[in-house]
């Protein structure tokens, strides 16, 4: 196991929060609606030697502090800056719900930046019901504040096998998600509710592989096949039982071990 590094890092001149577990080829993770890198805090150990996982909280998620104005084109930005701070190269880029949305939006501006694109319970933009959930939420967000709003939101978003086992994993992500900043993830769920997919941008030169959960509401395994239609050729959909818009958290395991056969097939 191999503990985490979290830091702040001066990006472009904003202050975002990173950690780093392991050390090798770099895959850097982009948290969806909610998160920050702590969602990866199963996956960076299990990777071990093999990866320096790299995952960052967006402003407004985890430790970063907002910006003045809150757009998937600026976090885009962000991650760019940050790679090249980092001085990273062949990198894989793991984008999770709304962090596969940021990630095309990367991909697009600095085409050459990865080799490999992972998407996980991602889709080019939100379904309609994931809208209508995301709107309630940021009411009920409005008018009482984040507490108390936790246990629904994870319930939501794990499988119903996550829910009954795992309560000591449900009970802290609750925590966590009463924990953000109401602004910041009202700005953040405001940009995600208001996005409209934008043409792919050229992938042909990426391996690429989609992983969703059975269970996922969000982005269920046959959005997820429909989109990865659109992705290069040779474009592997992995649908992990048990789990739901989490599996990195919730079957970490199985999902390491799909990432890993990815990132070592020729």
């Amino acid at each position: 196991m191999t503990a985490s590094a979290g830091q702040f890092v001066d990006v472009a001149g904003d202050r975002v929060y990173v950690q780093e577990w392991g050390v090798g080829q770099p895959l850097l993770c982009l948290h969806g609606l909610g998160g920050g890198g702590h969602f990866f805090s199963a996956l960076g150990p299990l990777l071990g030697d093999r990866c320096r996982t790299i995952a960052m909280d967006f402003p407004g998620s985890g430790f970063s502090p907002r910006l003045s104005i809150t757009t998937f084109d600026a976090f885009a930005d962000l991650v760019v800056a940050l790679v090249s701070g980092l001085k990273l190269a062949n990198v894989t880029l793991l984008g999770h719900s709304m962090g596969t949305i940021v990630a095309l939006e990367v991909i697009r501006r600095s085409p050459t930046l990865a080799t490999r694109f992972i998407v996980v319970g991602g889709l080019p933009e939100p379904p309609g019901t994931a809208r209508d959930r995301v709107s309630a939420r940021v009411a009920a967000i409005k008018a009482h504040g984040m507490r108390g709003l936790g246990a629904d939101a994870i319930a939501g978003n794990v499988s119903a096998r996550t829910n009954s086992a795992r309560p000591e994993l449900t009970g802290l992500l609750a925590r966590l998600f009463e924990l953000q900043g109401a602004d910041g993830y009202i700005a953040t769920a405001d940009a995600l509710t208001g996005w409209t997919a934008r043409p792919l941008p050229p992938l042909d030169h990426l391996k690429c592989l989609a992983i969703t959960g059975e269970e996922d509401r969000y982005a269920a395994p046959d959005a997820v096949r429909r989109f990865a239609r659109d992705l290069p050729d040779g474009t592997s959909v992995q649908v992990l039982r048990d789990c739901g818009h989490l599996p990195f958290l919730e079957q970490p395991a199985a999902f390491a071990t799909t990432v890993e056969q990815f990132l070592t097939a020729v």
